[in-house]
């Protein structure tokens, strides 16, 4: 009889314990800043929007990465133009990207000007509207042929003095 008492005794203060302990645990955590679904965010919903939306942040990386018009100076000696959508002969249109290999102009620069990368980031406008300008008075059998790179590359020196466009180059090129 006494090991029955004790047996239940030994029971009782062992779950006396773990209650206590669970208590204790769940009096000093922090389950009143958990946010409730139907607090402020109208249940799962919601909740599932959030996620499947993107950030203002993570459309501009998008755009960024995957069409930009953007003047940009690449490692050494290459610019991109950014990406380039127009109409070419009738209903075609031109989807391209491309770059450009230049170098600084050989002489004596008599008004101290900019850097090649300096002029090209301001004039990058200016630049991508004469891309434009020549692609778009080209038939579309002549786009890609290297007369017309030459014209291209020719138009784009125009606007430059303090450097000289050496080459351009289609990293991206369809005509639909």
């Amino acid at each position: 009889m006494i090991n029955k008492i004790i047996k239940i005794f030994t029971i009782v203060t062992i779950t006396l314990i773990v209650v206590l302990v669970l208590a204790y645990g769940v009096s000093q955590s922090k389950f009143n800043n958990l946010k409730k679904y139907n607090e402020k965010d109208n249940g799962l919903n919601s909740g599932r929007a959030q996620i499947l939306t993107p950030s203002k942040e993570k459309i501009a990386i998008a755009k960024e990465m995957f069409y930009t018009t953007n003047v940009k100076i690449k490692k050494g000696d290459m610019a991109s133009l950014g990406d380039f959508t127009m109409n070419i002969s009738g209903n075609r249109k031109l989807t391209t990207n491309i770059s450009l290999k230049f170098k600084e102009k050989k002489g004596i620069n008599w008004f101290g000007g900019d850097s090649v990368e300096d002029e090209i980031l301001d004039k990058g406008v200016v630049l991508r509207n004469a891309v434009i300008n020549v692609i778009s008075n080209n038939e579309n059998a002549r786009v890609t042929n290297k007369k017309m790179k030459k014209e291209i590359v020719n138009n784009l020196n125009q606007y430059l003095s303090d450097g000289e466009i050496e080459e351009i180059y289609y990293n991206n090129f369809i005509i639909q």
